[in-house]
């Protein structure tokens, strides 16, 4: 119920802005359990604020990753601080009817988000944002969890939380963040992808091979057949673990029009924002999830080309990382092949813009999906072509459950 959402009411914003409360508010996101708003102060006022974004979330002592994200997003400022914004504050705060929450006031980036304007700039624009987000990347890729500075950073940043979220990123070997929270070795990590895609019914099982340490993950689907990681390969993964932020799509990133030395105005990327992914894995997870986002959070095939053509250069090419994008390929796939059987939406969607986008999967796994020469320019979606697309398919969903409930591998589920 809309009455229910979140609300930065007048209790939550004297504390959150303790001298000088905002003159108008923005909320961007707004549910049960979270608010998300810009905050613009008078411009009269001697010692004025900039408007910043504000970011609440209900406390949940089960779910302990707010002040974690904002340690992640305190970690790269220090690595790229003229593209991540700023965390101006954290804290706590109660609303009007006692309801705990946490905050965390940001620095607002001004500029256009790249979802917006992306089929507006020039070739040579987006080559150009896409290679200046490449560079920042490599510098993330660089910092490792066991760091000092950054154990420093999560101390300072995480003491309140307790000792036992400190201990678990101190622990020999830990990796991980918000979203898996910390792990202490590469089991942990299949483990957490399955539980991530996890849905009622099963779409490939995890087990151990008998008379050795490796395991076998193996698809419900025939077609998608079964993968053996060797268990050498799974104890390297927290090794290989660096900083990511696993959320790289154009509705992530802020780009201005700048001018040039001849006066000439072009775009570049001033910002990456919306941290809650963020955390330390193997480099291949991250290039892995790029493949996941097409058609949802991306929809512009050339950014997601131009990305991965970067990304697969200087992602390591060890077996440990390759059977990672293999092993995250082959469960994401099995859990849409298995939404494909029934009217999920989304799933419907994807396949349906994959198909128009004349897209298959390369042989490579550190290509992802790709487009051959033959199938000409690629495919502008503007938003009403995306809307059609999706209009279509809900459509065709609703007639289908209208004929009754749906098959699954050719039986029917009466």
């Amino acid at each position: 119920m809309a009455d229910r959402d979140v609300t930065p009411d007048d209790s939550l914003l004297k504390q959150i802005f303790t001298t000088n409360p905002p003159e108008t508010i923005s909320i961007f996101l707004q549910n049960w359990d979270k608010c998300v708003f810009k905050a613009e102060f008078p411009k009269d006022l001697e010692h004025r604020h900039s408007p910043c974004v504000v970011r609440l979330e209900a406390e949940n002592k089960n779910l302990k990753t707010f002040t974690t994200i904002a340690a992640m997003q305190q970690i790269a400022a220090t690595i790229i601080p003229e593209l991540v914004p700023q965390t101006l504050k954290v804290g706590k705060a109660k609303n009007a009817q006692g309801r705990m929450f946490h905050f965390s006031v940001i620095e607002l980036v001004d500029g256009d988000l790249l979802d917006d304007v992306w089929q507006q700039i020039s070739a040579e624009e987006q080559s150009s944002v896409v290679a200046e987000l490449v560079e920042a990347l490599e510098k993330l890729h660089s910092v490792r969890l066991s760091d000092k500075w950054v154990k420093e950073i999560l101390a300072k940043t995480l003491r309140e939380e307790g000792d036992e979220i400190l201990k678990s990123f101190e622990q020999p070997g830990a990796f991980g963040g918000p979203h898996t929270g910390f792990l202490n070795d590469g089991p942990a990590l299949l483990d957490s992808i399955m539980v991530r895609r996890k849905l009622k019914k099963p779409f490939c099982t995890i087990e151990p091979i008998v008379g050795s340490h490796d395991i076998r993950i193996q698809s419900s689907f025939k077609e998608l057949e079964s993968i053996v990681i060797n268990n050498s390969d799974i104890d390297k993964w927290p090794g290989e673990a660096v900083l990511c932020h696993n959320d790289l799509n154009p509705r992530n990133l802020i780009i201005q029009s700048r001018a040039s030395l001849g006066g000439i105005s072009k775009y570049t990327l001033v910002g990456i924002i919306d941290w809650e992914l963020a955390g330390f894995y193997p480099a291949s997870y991250e290039l892995s999830l790029q493949d996941t986002y097409l058609s949802g959070a991306n929809r512009h095939v050339s950014f997601y080309l131009l990305l991965k053509e970067h990304m697969k250069n200087f992602v390591p090419r060890s077996s440990s990382q390759i059977v990672l994008l293999q092993a995250m390929e082959l469960i994401f796939e099995s859990q849409q092949r298995l939404l494909l059987d029934g009217t999920n939406i989304p799933a419907h969607i994807r396949k349906r813009f994959i198909e128009t986008s004349k897209l298959a999967r390369d042989n490579d796994p550190y290509v992802g999906w790709t487009r051959g020469p033959e199938d000409g320019p690629f495919p502008k979606y503007s938003r009403a072509a995306i809307q059609k697309l999706e209009d279509d398919v809900v459509e065709e969903m609703v007639t289908r459950k209208s004929q009754g409930k749906p098959k699954l591998n050719g039986k029917s589920t009466r």
